[in-house]
């Protein structure tokens, strides 16, 4: 076997040799897995062991496997005996004695076949699966060449994800092993992260198949009262970390995953994790230490994220209702600031909730939301309902919903937004967050003019920088939403060097109003856009 050849056996078939040798092999890890054995052991045994179990599984698939001759061996399932072989053996200090065609082939292959018959594998080859990728997929010389190879066909692996979390959720009223259960949430949330991270096409087909929805879910699950031991507590908060790390990456997306996030009660969670994993101080070691510190950065991360849109009215009134649960509700009580463990997430909720309630009288009527029909005549002071098609936006009355559809002015904007839903992708600002920008800059702008005294402090540092503005040249109003408050940083800008149509420039000239340039975060990225604001 060391040498790389078939063993003589005195057997003229070779199904007999490969049924021994499999039949063995399996009872040989079984048995090792089922022994009350320290780390270290296993890994002795192991590191042994590896040169030769690579050889066989090796022959395996190049003689089994691959040809589909699997039921021609009657006395083995040979695709749940590899899956569980490979899984076991495959650890962060064997990969480098492994033989490469196992990593680089055949664990690929087997992620994309199950057994013949079978058009998914059950939830114990799944988490056999899952647990080798999991291994291969945070090792930094295997990482991209496993991760290329799986998005060979990234719609496929997307559902398998997916599939996997939903079997996990099916099957955890019966399953009585919790480390099981947040070991498997682990093995599938780190490649979903790395997937975010390295593989835009896999990114992009999970978050289609509503991976955001099914992270929170996971989330979720390891807010549940729970006896931990040191080792389920060093899987729930590392499990944590990858989640809440991938809905960071998955916010920097775009604002619309902020909302919809919001509506998975991501605040909410995300206090409750952290009160969860800070109720047994006395199981935290070095290694679960260092995953909680990841969960605390996260967690301010997000926190800080989600405050930078507050200019976008439904984010801002969509916090405030999530807040007032969880005060009501009296989850936050925990953040006391006499814990060191908590003094930084405690401080950032603090600020979190006090811009969120901002005792400004100018941005405190932007959640008042918008009809979306551009008629409308804002007779209507009743409930505000939401297109059934897009899900996107809001009309004041069923009579403004039926008249904006009649004119054809949302029929376009609807088939947009209904593709954008079913690929997964970031939608656009809603008209009503747009006119509540806008109804912003328009109180600003009277603010800032009303009060000669701080326009004038604009207009000298802007002439301190730049000299005397050219008349030509109209001044602009900048309005930066990106700070940590939902007041913008306040600017004076020439209109040569920020806005590029020259239509909106001559109204200005001729004195129809005062040029606004505003610009508002969204994920990475910022919506950026010129107006008008009649004097």
């Amino acid at each position: 076997m060391k040498r790389g050849s078939l063993p003589l056996i005195p057997s003229t078939d070779p199904k007999d040799v490969l049924n021994r040798s499999c039949t063995s092999l399996l009872a040989l890890v079984t048995g090792l897995h089922n022994q009350s054995l320290s780390l270290e052991d296993i890994a002795s045994s192991l590191f042994t062991l590896i040169p030769a179990i690579s050889f066989w599984l090796c022959l395996f698939f190049e003689h089994i496997i691959l040809p589909s001759r699997a039921p021609e061996f009657k006395c083995i399932d040979f695709h749940h005996a590899v899956v569980y072989i490979l899984s076991w053996t495959t650890k962060p200090n064997t990969l480098e004695i492994m033989e490469p065609k196992l990593l680089r082939d055949y664990l690929p292959f087997l992620w994309f076949h199950p057994p013949p018959g079978c058009t998914k594998y059950n939830l114990e080859d799944s988490r056999s699966i899952f647990a080798a990728v999991y291994i291969v997929i945070l090792s930094p010389e295997w990482m991209d060449i496993l991760i290329r190879r799986l998005e060979e066909d990234s719609t496929v692996t997307a559902n398998l994800i997916v599939q996997f979390i939903v079997d996990e959720f099916t099957h955890i009223p019966e399953e009585s092993d919790t480390r099981l259960i947040y070991q498997s949430f682990l093995t599938v949330a780190t490649p979903v992260l790395q997937f975010s991270l390295h593989s835009p096409p896999v990114h992009t087909a999970l978050l289609k198949n509503k991976s955001v929805r099914w992270i929170s879910r996971v989330l979720r699950f390891v807010t549940r009262p729970a006896r931990f031991t040191d080792v389920t507590l060093h899987l729930a908060a590392d499990c944590v970390s990858k989640c809440l790390f991938y809905l960071r990456k998955v916010i920097q997306d775009g604002h619309s995953y902020v909302y919809q996030l919001l509506g998975h009660d991501l605040l909410l969670y995300l206090l409750k994790v952290f009160r969860n994993l800070h109720t047994h101080p006395e199981l935290v070691n070095e290694e679960t230490k260092e995953a909680m510190n990841h969960v605390e950065d996260h967690t301010m991360n997000i926190l800080q994220l989600i405050a930078s849109h507050f200019a976008y009215a439904s984010i801002l009134k969509r916090s405030q209702k999530a807040i007032s649960k969880i005060q009501r509700d009296r989850v936050d009580l925990f953040l006391g600031p006499t814990d060191p463990g908590l003094k930084r997430v405690c401080e950032t909720w603090t600020k979190f909730v006090a811009v969120a309630f901002f005792p400004s009288d100018i941005p405190r009527s932007i959640t008042d939301p918008f009809c979306g029909h551009g008629q409308c005549p804002r007779t209507s002071a009743g409930k505000f309902m939401v297109c059934s098609g897009c899900q996107f936006t809001l009309y004041c009355s069923r009579i403004c919903q039926k008249e904006d559809w009649s004119s054809g002015d949302h029929r376009s904007l609807c088939t947009e937004i209904r593709q954008l839903r079913n690929d997964g992708g970031p939608l656009p600002m809603s008209f009503s967050d747009r006119r509540a920008v806008e109804s912003l800059n328009s109180r600003y702008v009277e603010y800032y003019k009303q009060g000669s005294s701080e326009w004038n402090k604009l207009l000298d540092r802007y002439i301190v920088a730049n000299g005397d503005p050219d008349p030509l040249w109209p001044l602009v109003l900048i309005l930066h939403y990106r700070a940590l408050l939902i007041e913008p940083e306040v600017g004076i800008e020439s209109s040569q060097r920020c806005i590029k149509d020259p239509e909106i420039i001559a109204k200005a000239r001729e004195g129809a109003g005062i040029l606004v340039y505003w610009i508002i975060v969204d994920g990475q990225s910022f919506v950026k856009k010129a107006e008008l604001v009649d004097l």
